[in-house]
């Protein structure tokens, strides 16, 4: 799997290369099924796919669909079943039903696409609209800047009439995770979170730990006093902090900028007595209560972690479940 980003710039690569694709979207999935509504792959000229949206039979067939798309260019939208007794057969344990959409886009679909990269490049979400009609056979595809307006409720909506239909999906970009220390923690944060479709920057005051040879995936390292980094980097409100320093005071430091700045989650390693400490400096430096309970400490969920590779996970798991939200 690949980020948002990189699938984006994928479409473009190729469109910019004249190279036609499918886009293959699950627009409604029904039972059991891999993956649901959201999932997407490519499917390249060259029979190439990129991502995946399911694996398995489905994602086999409805690959097959879209290769004959791509010769005719056409676009459509298909069901694709498996019923319990041929699920048993390959394996799986029961059937699903998904309805994928298989959009076929050119050179002429280019400016959608540039639309959305940039509007995610500037922190933006943005909603992908397709829309056909029966008779004659027509599909269209647009890329809109999200807004409250739109009402969509989930990340997709579906509507079908026996005259056509019409999907929306919002697209966001995902936050980037800033890694507040360098240490051991942080170490077995960095490999779960690439990929998990994370980018990371790690910040750290200690040289000797902010390199790559502990973070060879980092977007960035910033070595910087902690008092210093807010003026260094630019953390936007969708990103996410994970504080792991080397100390409280360190950490009272971090998240003291840190509440200034409202990222979209602040998370820190704590023990009760930490936590205590913490929050009694943030109320002396005029923060009030919603804030402070804002900072998740301890950070993670509670596994009973124990080792910086099971804490790792706790925290990792966390920022998923967030990032669902």
């Amino acid at each position: 799997m690949i980020g948002l980003k990189d699938f984006l710039a994928k479409i473009k690569s190729e469109l910019l290369a004249d190279r036609p694709l499918v886009l293959a979207m699950i627009a409604e999935k029904k039972g059991s099924a891999p993956r649901g509504t959201g999932a997407h792959m490519l499917i390249l000229q060259s029979g190439e796919t990129i991502d995946t949206i399911g694996g398995g039979i489905l994602e086999y067939l409805a690959v097959e669909q879209a290769k004959a798309n791509l010769a005719e260019k056409k676009s459509a939208i298909k069901d694709f079943s498996l019923n319990n007794k041929t699920a048993a057969q390959i394996g799986m344990v029961c059937g699903g039903q998904i309805k994928v959409l298989l959009k076929y886009l050119d050179k002429n679909d280019l400016p959608q696409i540039e639309t959305a990269i940039n509007l995610l490049g500037s922190g933006q979400k943005a909603v992908v609209k397709i829309t056909w009609q029966k008779e004659p056979a027509q599909f269209s595809f647009i890329v809109l800047p999200y807004t409250e307006k739109m009402q969509l409720k989930h990340k997709s909506l579906l509507q079908i009439d026996e005259t056509g239909g019409c999907y929306m999906e919002v697209l966001r970009q995902n936050p980037t995770v800033y890694l507040f220390g360098g240490g051991y923690v942080a170490q077995e944060v960095a490999k779960l979170l690439p990929n998990l479709e994370f980018e990371y920057v790690v910040i750290e005051e200690r040289s000797e730990f902010a390199n790559r040879n502990y973070f060879p995936q980092a977007s960035d390292i910033i070595i910087t006093p902690y008092e210093e980094f807010a003026a260094k980097v630019q953390m936007k409100n969708t990103d996410f902090a994970v504080v792991i320093t080397s100390g409280h005071e360190k950490d009272t430091v971090v998240l003291n900028e840190l509440l200034k700045i409202k990222p979209a989650y602040i998370g820190a390693i704590g023990s009760r007595h930490k936590k205590a400490f913490v929050e009694k400096f943030l109320r002396e430096q005029g923060y009030g209560e919603k804030a402070i309970k804002s900072i998740i400490m301890p950070i993670g969920l509670d596994i009973k972690a124990q080792t910086p590779a099971e804490i790792a996970i706790s925290i990792v798991a966390q920022l998923i479940e967030k990032r669902a939200q």
